[in-house]
């Protein structure tokens, strides 16, 4: 049994079964969405997906084949795509099946497994590259989720904090205030039977912890309401409640715990860093493929940064080809979840960035004319 697989506390973590670095196997215990989001990063097209799925038989008739009954068997599929919607509970891994019983007459036919939270995995990867290793780190970390309540006069957001970042789960407006009559009153009014069904919500999703936020005047109103929460409540006071307060909550320094717990850390650092850079320092980034790629074969890359969607969609391969290159030479890969607040910047530059030890000319040694 590896450390890795020891440090393991608590339900919340992906479980890792076997880690075989010579062979590049890994076997998986999938417990969680959040695993089924990390699976997801770390099988890419060209590995060797084995799980029990799902196969429809097929029955020759004298007319011909006709379609048999759906039978639960183990099959090995050589993955050509992986498709993930974030925050569902079900991964999709399409592919071509290279092993499976012969009574089942299946080999090289198209198949797709679908994982789920309970399922068991093994992936045989084609590389084994540094920023699957930083995935497989934070994915059998306990990985907590949080709760999030944000209030104002006329709105309140559900959300929970997870490591695919942000998801907000409802906006409920609330009715307007009164002017006549006590503010304090409507508001105990509209929040005292909310706050509880939203907190045990939240709690039903799978969250330890519940975040209130709310300005001072909703706080006070509502706080009793509160302690009939099964779940343990911080109180955070900010300027605005409802939408505007999650994005508000997510700008904050003084919660670096909680989003370390919720393996947001890493990202959020890197995307502050990278914005000071770009005001600041400009030099020592590089935004897009292409300014990346030149400051790879300069070595000149300290932490690259890549929006977990490039790692979930279409541009996947040309992504992984950067991902090889910064394998030897970057001193950290960190994976953004598109869900963070600053990960659009990423976005907009095709989904990588990095930081720089030294800047780069425009030109690189091997192109210049002779």
């Amino acid at each position: 049994m590896s450390a890795r697989q020891r440090s393991r506390r608590g339900q919340a973590a992906l479980r890792l079964l076997e880690e075989d670095r010579r062979l590049k196997r890994l076997k998986l215990q999938l417990e969680t969405s959040e695993d089924l989001y990390f699976a997801s990063l770390l099988i890419d097209e060209g590995d060797v997906v084995t799980a029990w799925t799902f196969r429809q038989l097929k029955v020759q008739r004298e007319i011909g084949a006709e379609r048999g009954d759906r039978v639960r068997v183990k099959l090995s599929v050589r993955v050509k795509k992986v498709e993930f919607q974030r925050f569902s509970d079900t991964l999709r891994v399409l592919g071509i099946i290279i092993d499976a019983p012969e009574w089942l007459e299946a080999k090289g036919s198209h198949h797709t497994i679908g994982l789920r939270p309970g399922d068991e995995v093994e992936v045989l990867k084609s590389s084994l590259l540094k920023h699957h290793e930083r995935i497989l780190q934070l994915a059998v970390q306990r990985v907590r989720v949080a709760g999030i309540l944000s209030a104002d006069v006329d709105e309140v957001a559900v959300a929970l904090l997870r490591p695919q970042g942000l998801e907000v789960v409802a906006v409920i407006s609330l009715p307007r205030p009164r002017k006549e009559g006590s503010l304090k009153e409507q508001l105990r009014e509209n929040f005292k039977d909310l706050i509880p069904q939203l907190a045990e919500e939240v709690k039903r999703r799978n969250a330890d912890l519940l975040l209130f936020v709310a300005p001072r005047l909703v706080r006070d109103a509502v706080k009793e309401f509160l302690e009939r929460s099964s779940l343990p409540v911080r109180i955070v006071e900010a300027s605005e409640g409802g939408l505007a307060g999650l994005y508000e909550l997510m700008r904050r320094d003084d919660l670096k715990e909680l989003l370390r717990e919720r393996a947001l850390l890493a990202p959020k650092l890197a995307l502050e860093e990278l914005i000071k850079r770009l005001d600041k320092d400009p030099e020592r980034v590089a935004v897009g493929a292409e300014e990346v790629s030149r400051a790879l074969s300069a070595r000149a890359v300290e932490i690259l940064l890549v929006l977990d969607e490039v790692l979930l969609g279409s541009e996947r391969e040309k992504t992984l080809e950067i991902l090889k290159n910064a394998s030897n030479t970057a001193r950290d890969i960190i994976v953004v979840p598109l869900e963070l607040e600053g990960a659009e910047l990423l976005r907009g530059s095709g989904g990588v960035a990095a930081l720089l030890y030294f800047a780069v000319p425009e030109y690189s040694l091997g192109e210049e004319g002779g």
